[in-house]
């Protein structure tokens, strides 16, 4: 604290008794034998308790009963206590006067005791003037460290707040600890009524220790004061906790999904906030648009112990085959980074290792120790964890799936399904056909149905339509014909026909009926060779 300036001066006024003139020592000897002030450096705008001792002599003829006890500023009365008690000879009392300066500087004061002698009940009044120097008021420290861990240099806050009237200047807060590491900050100035913060570092012993911040600063009249706050800060031993997972690239649309979900609930992804502020997200990869993610993985870095991971860099292999390393970042306590490893040129099946690399923030420098730190903490902490995958390339296959077999009015067979991708690679091309057999043959409309690209685990619908023996017929075969890595395959399904199906009106002939009524006679016989050659010769074009 810088000094302070109390003047006291003692003036032993003559008592005043209310006699003649002729009366030449009083009865009552009453003076203000001492004065103290707490606190002792009194501030602008904190309360300040002056406290003066009234003694009555032990040569005093009469006792007197005081009446008041009153700190005056010219003819202001600051505080006043009314009655305290009475006085026998070489008795004193002591009273609290308490005041309040808005305005630092010199403050010159009068303290005004009154009483009542016991003899012939005259007024004695004594008087003693007090000087003050009343100085602005320090600077106030609001010091925090959150989450505080052994060994780890970690965040010391510093709230400095200027409650005076005037500003201050050349603000020095200093960390009075000998496991500091950023020990000191300067404020050039701060106004009045205002309040900065200041960052300060530390690396912690494990548990309670004290925390000491001195703030050394200038006031308006020039002068250098000090002030300091102390805390008790409670450091935990370092966790280090880190989880790598790899899991396949998830398509476009459920990427889009699951985006829009995130946004319903304000954003919050993953732990703590996937991606939240650790410098993540990076890829090995630029994803494109329309791109499948068959031959790609992404490999998600997660914090879960209480220190920032710095440097993160995630080195992928897929068996004997090294693959571009990805950069992370740093990581907060709880966040999640990401990178995408593109595996498109591993041939075959691999299992594909993740390996993170990193460094837990805030250890030592190798080779730079603070005072009365331990071995385990002088060194740069170096970690690593890793996460697998089986990777399977990508291939795709069609099958026909959900089908249905029904009639159209005209009596045509019709059959709907699905072309299902059951692979993880897109297939192209894919034209499902209606096949042919000995009691099945194409027809129009729906002889066949281009269906073109159908991706990875999707489908596509189809519709075709065939002439049908429904009373003979077992078997309705479908083919699928589809390019996979620039390789045309076709495939055929025979579906089990319903027997059970009822073509419209009940007609269960061979593929050449027509539905026709029975005609008699050679009339008839002779209708039929003329016109039924061309209508089969159609139905089986």
């Amino acid at each position: 604290m810088g000094l302070v300036l109390l003047v006291v001066a003692l003036v032993l006024a003559p008592v005043v008794p209310a006699v003649g003139a002729g009366a030449m020592v009083p009865d009552a000897r009453l003076t203000i034998s001492d004065v103290s002030t707490a606190p002792t450096a009194p501030t602008a705008g904190e309360p300040v308790t002056v406290s003066p001792t009234v003694s009555l002599s032990a040569g005093s003829a009469a006792t007197v009963e005081i009446e008041r006890v009153e700190l005056r500023n010219d003819s202001t009365t600051l505080a006043r206590a009314v009655g305290p008690g009475s006085l026998s000879q070489g008795d004193s009392l002591t009273v609290g006067l308490v005041t309040e300066f808005t305005d630092p500087g010199r403050k010159d004061l009068t303290l005004v005791a009154v009483g009542n002698s016991s003899t012939e009940n005259e007024t004695v009044r004594i008087e003693r003037p007090l000087s003050l120097v009343v100085r602005d008021a320090p600077p106030r420290l609001e010091v925090t460290a959150p989450g505080p861990v052994a060994g780890v240099e970690g965040r010391v806050a510093v709230e400095v707040s200027n409650p005076s009237a005037n500003a201050i200047s050349d603000v020095q807060v200093t960390l009075e600890d000998d496991r500091a590491v950023r020990k000191r900050a300067t404020v050039p100035t701060l106004a009045a009524g205002a309040t900065t913060i200041v960052n300060l570092s530390m690396r912690p012993r494990t548990g309670e220790q004290p925390l000491v911040v001195k703030t050394a600063y200038t006031t308006s009249t020039g002068v250098r004061d000090v002030t300091e706050r102390r805390v008790i800060v409670d450091a935990v031993p370092l966790r280090e906790d880190v989880g790598v997972s790899v899991t396949r690239v998830p398509p476009p649309e459920q990427q889009q999904a699951d985006g829009g979900v995130a946004s319903l609930l304000g954003g919050v992804g993953g732990l703590a906030g996937a991606g939240g502020g650790g410098g993540g997200d990076g890829a090995l990869q630029q994803e494109g648009g329309g791109e499948g993610t068959a031959d790609r993985v992404q490999v998600a870095v997660t914090n879960f112990g209480n220190a920032p991971l710095e440097d993160v860099v995630v080195r992928p292999r897929a068996g004997d085959q090294r693959l571009p390393r990805g950069f992370v970042g740093r990581l907060a306590p709880g966040e999640e980074g990401t990178v995408v490893v593109d595996l498109s040129g591993v041939e075959g099946s691999a299992t594909v290792v993740a390996t993170a690399n990193y460094t837990v923030a805030g250890t030592a420098p190798a080779g730079l120790r603070d005072a009365d730190v331990g071995e385990a903490d002088a060194q740069v902490r170096e970690g690593s964890a890793r996460g697998t995958f089986q990777y399977r390339q990508p291939t795709g296959e069609v099958r026909v799936t959900d089908v249905s077999l029904s009639f159209t009015d005209d009596g045509r067979l019709r059959v709907s399904g699905n072309a299902g991708n059951i692979g993880t690679a897109p297939v192209d091309g894919v034209v499902v056909s209606m096949g042919s057999n000995e009691h099945v043959s194409p027809a129009y409309p729906g002889r066949s149905y281009f269906v073109g690209t159908v991706d990875g685990s999707e489908f596509a619908p189809f519709e075709l339509t065939a002439d049908v023996d429904a009373e003979n017929a077992t078997e309705v075969p479908v083919e699928v014909t589809y390019v996979v890595d620039g390789e045309e395959r076709t495939r055929v399904a025979a579906l089990p026909y319903d027997r059970s199906l009822e073509p419209p009106g009940g007609d269960r002939g061979g593929p050449l009926s027509l539905g026709l009524t029975p005609l008699a006679g050679l009339g008839a016989a002779v209708a039929l060779l003329v016109i039924g050659a061309p209508l089969a010769y159609l139905r089986r074009r």
